[in-house]
């Protein structure tokens, strides 16, 4: 019985493998750096993203703002020990979240305000003011 070499059917088995060696790195496990769901909403005068931030306080947040974009970086660094007569526990809590988002204007970075509250980010950033793309030249 003859072997026929199927290039389609190759192909798909190296995707198959492709994918298995990936998954590792997008979903991480452990202490991996992971990313968190961001809103960005867009009024006539300013951006505003809402960024999902459970259990972080604000000194646990850095926000760095371009002219362009956005970067949201939250860290946990927690140790707690309880000691009592019958019983002793220690707990860890240690985690990196992080997000780069480009925006879709160019903003006034110098002017933004970022508050969290609730396990609520939210940044407000006042947009730039649009120059004319074009302009209209005298013919002589």
């Amino acid at each position: 019985m003859p072997y026929w070499w199927d290039p389609f059917e190759e192909i798909e088995r190296m995707k198959k493998r492709m994918r298995a060696a990936m998954e590792g790195f997008m979903f991480p496990a452990g202490d991996f750096v992971r990313g968190f769901p961001v809103d960005i909403e867009e009024t006539e005068d300013e951006l505003i993203l809402t960024a999902e931030l459970p259990g972080f306080d604000k000194d646990e947040v850095v926000v760095n703002v371009t002219e362009n974009s956005v970067e949201i970086t939250a860290q946990h660094k927690e140790q707690k020990e309880e000691k009592t007569k019958t019983t002793y526990r220690s707990e860890r809590r240690y985690g990196a979240l992080r997000r780069f988002i480009t925006l879709p204007t160019l903003v006034k970075f110098e002017e933004g305000k970022a508050e969290i509250k609730n396990g609520l980010l939210k940044i407000v950033l006042p947009k730039k003011e649009k120059k004319k793309a074009s302009k209209k030249l005298e013919v002589k």
